[in-house]
């Protein structure tokens, strides 16, 4: 749960605080002396190098940092509390703040009354409400996901998440794609890959109930398409996730995860190298095992 959450300017303005959980073995930091702490320890991160302050912890607290442009956005959680949930909410609320403010932040000074902010409040009890429901829900999901992706996509799959594995592979291969295209280009084949290895790991489970062999993956892959391995290369020859599809880079992360997933062997991993959608044949992934050092 996060206790506190803070939007400030990068030149030490608190814009907006609000309490979520009083707590009276915590501290309270008066806001505007953590306004200025906050400014200068990011400038401090800034000239450090590339990349920007994400999170400060201090011995039972910590702190989330979203840095962008002129704002900081921050939740101070405990130790024990899920940051993925931290870390989705100062992506999300950031986003709302600005664009629901985005008139009162031109030039604003601070001389006027901050109260014109004020009713924000509701929408950051919305948000943390929806990242914690989803993370009930779906325990994993928030961290597979990065921040950026519009919180409305993530609870669409939330909501569809045990379909994904219960109406396997039907349902699987539908929601699939279209979660896939709500994605940002950046984001997209990490985001699927890291989904296809929840969903093969569950599958797998469900369907074998045993350690996944070459042969037990392929029989699952085969309700998907229809398939080969040979040589640690798994050959798809009609990808039903990328039909139809054409893009510069390869397009079947979900499948990379999934096979990686269902064998759920941290010495095997799984890439895509080739894919149908960039004009290939056919979608291959190759299997890497690697050899136990012992």
């Amino acid at each position: 749960m996060i206790d506190e959450f803070f939007i400030l300017r990068r030149d030490g303005l608190s814009l907006f605080h609000m309490t979520l959980e009083e707590n009276s073995f915590t501290i309270q930091i008066p806001t505007d002396l953590f306004a200025g702490f906050s400014s200068a320890i990011v400038a401090f991160a800034s000239e450090l190098g590339s990349g920007h302050l994400s999170k400060i912890e201090i011995e039972d607290q910590i702190y989330v940092y979203k840095v962008m442009k002129d704002l900081i956005t921050v939740a101070k959680m405990s130790s024990d509390d899920d940051e993925t949930i931290a870390e989705h909410v100062v992506s999300i609320l950031h986003r709302e703040f600005v664009k629901d403010y985005k008139e009162e932040l031109r030039g604003y000074d601070g001389t006027v009354r901050r109260d014109i902010f004020f009713p924000f409040t509701n929408k950051v009890h919305e948000i943390i409400a929806k990242c914690e429901k989803i993370a009930e829900k779906n325990p994993n999901l928030l961290a597979n996901i990065p921040p950026s992706i519009e919180l409305e996509v993530i609870e669409k799959l939330s909501d569809f998440s045990e379909e994904l594995v219960n109406n396997f592979p039907d349902a699987t291969i539908k929601l699939t794609r279209e979660f896939q295209q709500k994605l940002p280009d950046d984001f997209m084949n990490y985001t699927m890959f890291k989904l296809g290895k929840e969903v093969g790991k569950d599958v797998a489970q469900k369907k074998i109930k045993k350690n996944v062999n070459d042969k037990a993956m392929l029989k699952l892959l085969r309700e998907i398409s229809v398939c080969s391995l040979d040589n640690n290369i798994v050959t798809l020859k009609i990808c039903p996730f990328c039909r139809g599809r054409k893009t510069k880079e390869y397009d079947c992360g979900f499948v990379a995860g999934f096979i990686e997933g269902a064998y759920n062997d941290p010495t095997i991993e799984v890439r895509e190298v080739s894919c149908h959608a960039v004009g290939n044949k056919y979608c291959e992934f190759e299997i890497f095992k690697k050899l136990n050092e012992e």
